[in-house]
């Protein structure tokens, strides 16, 4: 189980790529604006430091290397996914802005999606 660290960073890297990717899209259609100057880079960052929100709560996922956490399947299932979807709850319980709900949402969503693959692929490995 050595392999949970490096595919923690994997899903970190692949969440912020596609949530950036997915963001820039849904502001494009929601503003309906050009001017990328100022916006991409706020956009950008603010992405990352969610992202990086998500993964700092995805850490007890290192627990799993230990044998005994790893074969309870409904410890491994907390451990694993019990990060990203607080943080799903969290979003979706907040007095925040529809908009930014959305943002915050998409970005809970495809790192949930992306590290729910990474999982399925572990676990078809073993």
């Amino acid at each position: 189980m050595k392999i949970i660290p490096k595919q923690l960073f994997r899903v970190f890297l692949f969440s912020v790529i596609l949530s950036i990717a997915a963001v820039c899209v849904y502001y494009n259609i929601s503003q309906k604006s050009d001017d990328y100057t100022k916006t991409l880079p706020k956009i950008m960052e603010n992405v990352t430091f969610l992202n990086i929100i998500i993964f700092v709560m995805t850490l007890p996922a290192m627990f799993l290397v230990n044998p005994p956490y790893w074969n309870n399947r409904i410890v491994r299932f907390l451990l694993y996914f019990g990060g990203s979807v607080v943080f799903i709850i969290t979003a979706l319980s907040m007095r925040i802005s529809p908009p930014v709900r959305v943002v915050y949402l998409m970005t809970g969503g495809i790192f949930l999606v992306v590290h729910a693959i990474f999982y399925y692929l572990l676990v078809k490995k073993r």
